[in-house]
């Protein structure tokens, strides 16, 4: 089992408001030197992250942010990265300099991601999450099932091979009935998956949202 730390996004208000200082300060300081953002990194790499994930999807989804971010990283670790972005050109801006091949977060059942995302998984050959559900509407595993085969058939299309493809079937918020309901859809979304494809994918969740909205105690 691989862990991808998702420490390192937009919706931590230290990372943004690093990110922030870094668009307001100008982009004439080539020092990418910036301890909040290796702190950070560095203490998912010490309880246990294998991978550490650059999340921009939500603020500053800009190339020279993810080129900061990444420089960072990279001056204190060479452990694989994850790169999220709703934007084709921050995201290839971070593919460039990436030292190890990344796995790319993510593209899912939208023209515009097939179009723009999975192309650059393929040129750069990348590791790349498919998501087999929405996050708006919950679906039962067959359909997630449905969902997979056809994005991997994309995925193959474009000479991504299956050891390079994660499968996340999305989680909600198991605090109410619709996430729990779909929760069960994913444990057997899970066991049907393997075996369904030759040679196997690999699968993959982002935990923390499950328990979002729950209290603290």
């Amino acid at each position: 089992m691989l862990i991808i730390a998702n420490n390192i996004t937009t919706r931590n208000p230290q990372v943004a408001s690093v990110f922030k200082e870094r668009v307001t300060g100008g982009d004439e300081n080539d020092d990418v030197s910036c301890p909040g953002i290796i702190d950070i990194a560095e203490s998912c790499l010490s309880a246990g992250a294998d991978i550490l994930e650059i999340n921009l999807q939500q603020r500053y989804d800009r190339p020279e942010i993810m080129e900061f971010a990444i420089k960072a990283i990279q001056g204190v670790t060479d452990h694989q990265l994850c790169l999220s972005s709703d934007n084709a050109s921050t995201l290839e801006a971070g593919l460039k300099i990436c030292k190890r091949p990344p796995i790319v977060n993510y593209v899912a059942m939208d023209t515009q991601r097939l179009q723009e995302i999975l192309p650059l998984a393929a040129k750069y050959q990348t590791g790349i999450i498919l998501l087999v559900s929405d996050p708006s509407l919950s679906a039962d595993a067959r359909q997630m099932l449905e969902k997979a085969a056809v994005l991997v058939g994309a995925a193959n299309g474009m000479g991504i091979s299956n050891k390079n493809i994660f499968l996340d079937p999305g989680l909600y918020h198991v605090t109410k009935e619709p996430g729990q309901r779909h929760m069960v859809e994913v444990f057997d979304f899970l066991q049907a998956v393997q075996g369904a494809f030759e040679p196997d994918v690999q699968t993959t969740a982002w935990l923390a949202n499950s328990s979002a909205g729950a209290p603290p105690r």
